[in-house]
């Protein structure tokens, strides 16, 4: 008896002191409330501000594009209006791009105004934009496991890779002259973390197995990435050779992060909770 309870008291002090170890790797330093299901957040270094894409509920033009103030604060809630189901952001120059279900919607940030409506005819459910070194746009479509390209001179979308090899993408991010994705998954299965070259469209898995349902992706450096996992709420730190970390646990629903290098900070848009946490990167 003396043996066990010796045994059991370490294993609780060791257990401690891993749980310590994970709490220490990120701090919540604040939740910021207010919103309608958010889904993206994203910089606008240029003008100081932060945009948040708000899904809203199911009525048709109820989303819209929240601007936040450097800290953080709700500085315009409805700042553009009249969307459906806005969710990826990506700002260019004087031009903030958000996907709208089936639409890619290009905004005028300076007027804070609706600038150009592109329908995308054969999409399902758009999620997320990047942008790669010539200035052209990627979406992924979520809903038909699919990403489209934009060229940003003509305004012309063409379906770029279809392919249920991209496990119904969600996340993407241009960087290394590659293409990085998270997947959501499907058929019961969790979606791995992929690497796309532009050159011939392979598909390559970086995960070893899949992770989960998977939302954002922010670059930490040539090499090394933080994703979502939107159905648990953990944030991983992965590399290019599949070694993954968990950083951060936070609830179910966490979207399309935003990782603020100079502050070493992540943003998590809540979209069940209608909030955005911020966290400090230990």
């Amino acid at each position: 008896m003396i043996l066990k309870s010796i045994f059991s008291t370490a294993t609780i002090l060791l257990f401690g002191v891993i749980s310590s170890a994970q709490e220490d790797k990120a701090s919540l330093i604040k939740k910021v409330e207010g919103f309608s299901h958010p889904e993206s957040v994203v910089i606008d270094e240029l003008n100081n501000y932060m945009y948040v894409s708000n899904m809203a509920d199911d009525a048709p033009g109820d989303g819209f594009i929240s601007r936040l103030a450097e800290d953080g604060s709700i500085e315009t809630r409805e700042w553009i209006t009249g969307l459906k189901d806005p969710k990826g952001l990506l700002v260019k120059g004087d031009k903030l791009y958000v996907t709208n279900n089936t639409e890619i919607i290009e905004m005028d940030i300076a007027k804070g105004e609706i600038s150009k409506t592109i329908k995308v005819e054969s999409a399902k459910s758009l999620n997320d934009i990047t942008i790669d070194d010539n200035g052209d746009l990627y979406i992924s479509d979520s809903g038909k496991s699919a990403i489209y390209k934009m060229d940003t001179d003509s305004g012309q979308v063409t379906e770029w890779l279809d392919s249920k090899d991209l496990e119904y993408v969600n996340g993407l991010l241009f960087g290394n002259q590659k293409l990085y994705a998270s997947a959501w998954g499907s058929d019961n299965k969790p979606g791995n973390f992929l690497m796309i070259n532009p050159d011939d469209k392979s598909i390559h898995k970086i995960s070893s197995k899949g992770i989960g349902n998977l939302d954002g992706v922010q670059k930490i450096d040539n090499e090394t990435f933080y994703i979502s996992d939107w159905g648990t709420g953990k944030i991983y730190r992965i590399n290019t050779d599949g070694k993954k970390e968990e950083i951060i646990s936070s609830d179910k629903s966490s979207g399309d992060i935003l990782f603020l290098e100079k502050k070493n900070e992540l943003v998590l848009p809540m979209n069940f909770q209608n909030e955005i946490w911020w966290y400090k990167i230990n």
